[in-house]
């Protein structure tokens, strides 16, 4: 059966508050009772060594009734409730004088006759027992005076009885069962107040989680005031925040990819139905646009692709030890071409070897946009140098060019946002996405004399890939 916290929280404390208050109780009942009865039995074990010590010194054959006398006196003093049954030889009561007016003395009296005369098992002196006597329960203790005559103290019994706590228990239990009868209905009442505090916050969190499941992203105030809750509520706040970010990024991705796409496909779709039509006289001119827009396209589906796979931390890392200033000056000969085409010229500076352990196909993705974007930009010279960092290196590529527009400098690196000269506005967030992959990190700065982007690479990127992505 499912409860709510509230009364996940509160069931088991009413409980506790029922049975607890009980169950102490009856405890406490047991332990007086054991208690009163320990002290009853001790007392009654001193007196009895008292006997001991008096039958030994024989003072009850030579001063007779007087030491009974002063015996009893001396338990009056000491003992709580200790009574004395003394009979002589020919089973007279010498003490007490009035037991005819104690009914537990007759009692007892004849029980010790049935006993002394043989039709029942007689009591095993120097022991103490306890005998029921009508219906209370005594504690006793049976002793016989040795070489006694016939009128001299020869049976001495020793008794008290256990004590009854039920009157004491009964008077305390009313004012006990009072308050402690008070002190749950005001418990009761605090922990429904409690689990309320609790129950509810949970219930406005869930609602929020359930309208994050719908896109809702609204912030949660659950005026909770329990410090888990807090710290919970502030992180449901936060990743609706991060979630509103994420989908709004998205959204502006599906359209920029969805614009990125449509643009060359109707180039294409055009050129492709003039041909056919007959339209175009240059056909080999019309092909040649239909090819380039097809590059243009195969280039952003594939760093639409990339970018997923990063996303979804899908890309398998196969790191490799490589040397890196040979690493990059072979690709800055593949960029010859290109940056011939634009009339740029590229310039590598290299002040020491460094081997690193990295992924190649990613740093070359990153590093061939990198450099692609400053050639672009240049006016004559892209400049690359490499320095070597007390865990990893930093790459440096500046162009000469008019530099990074300050509205620029936070936008250079989102998806699909392209500057003046740019190609589909992917190249630079790869660039990113491949660092960051590696544990690394790209950033671009504007100088007085053009951009400078600035490429650190860590020793071994095993150390800061996802470990479910890394390969030994």
């Amino acid at each position: 059966m499912k409860l709510s916290i509230r009364m996940k929280i509160f069931l088991p404390v009413m409980m506790i508050l029922i049975v607890f208050p009980l169950a102490v109780w009856l405890m406490f009942r047991y332990t007086l009772d054991v208690h009163m009865n320990y002290n009853t039995r001790k007392e009654l074990e001193q007196a009895a060594a008292e006997i001991e010590r008096l039958t030994e010194e024989k003072k009850f054959q030579e001063e007779g009734y007087k030491a009974l006398e002063e015996l009893q006196e001396s338990f009056r003093i000491r003992f709580h409730d200790m009574r004395i049954l003394a009979v002589n030889g020919g089973y007279r009561v010498l003490m007490p004088k009035n037991y005819d007016d104690q009914p537990e003395m007759t009692g007892l009296y004849s029980m010790f006759l049935t006993k002394a005369t043989g039709s029942e098992d007689s009591w095993e002196p120097g022991k103490i027992l306890e005998e029921t006597i009508g219906t209370e329960r005594y504690m006793l203790y049976y002793r016989l005076v040795e070489e006694a005559g016939p009128e001299d103290v020869k049976y001495l019994i020793l008794y008290c009885p256990f004590y009854d706590t039920s009157p004491i228990l009964d008077q305390v239990s009313r004012f006990v069962l009072i308050i402690m009868a008070a002190m749950a209905v005001a418990s009761i009442a605090l922990f429904w107040f409690v689990a309320g505090s609790i129950s509810g916050p949970v219930q406005r969190l869930c609602e929020a989680a359930r309208g994050i499941g719908e896109k809702k992203f609204k912030k949660v105030e659950t005026g909770a005031t329990v410090k888990e809750l807090c710290q919970l509520e502030d992180e449901i706040n936060q990743m609706q925040e991060k979630l509103f970010q994420a989908d709004q990024a998205e959204r502006t991705f599906f359209q920029n990819a969805s614009h990125e796409l449509r643009t060359p496909l109707m180039s294409i779709s055009g050129y492709a139905q003039g041909i056919q039509c007959g339209v175009f006289e240059n056909v080999p001119q019309a092909a040649g646009i239909i090819l380039e827009e097809s590059t243009r396209l195969t280039e952003v589906v594939d760093g639409i692709l990339t970018l997923t796979r990063m996303d979804q931390l899908r890309y398998q890392v196969v790191p490799v030890e490589k040397e890196i200033a040979g690493f990059l000056k072979d690709r800055l000969e593949l960029l010859e071409g290109f940056a011939y085409s634009q009339n740029r010229r590229l310039i590598f500076k290299a002040s020491e070897e460094c081997v690193v352990i990295t992924d190649v196909m990613l740093l070359e993705r990153a590093f061939s946009n990198v450099v692609s974007n400053c050639i672009r930009y240049a006016k004559e010279n892209v400049t690359v140098s490499l320095e070597r960092l007390e865990n990893g290196v930093k790459i440096v590529v500046a162009d000469d060019g008019p530099g990074i527009p300050p509205e620029e400098t936070d936008h250079i690196f989102d998806r699909f946002y392209k500057g003046k000269n740019g190609n589909h506005g992917l190249g630079l967030a790869i660039a990113r996405c491949s660092m960051e992959y590696m544990g690394g990190s790209v950033r671009a700065v504007s100088s007085g004399h053009g951009a400078v982007f600035e490429m650190t690479l860590p020793q071994d990127c095993r150390s800061f890939a996802p470990a479910e992505l890394r390969e030994i």
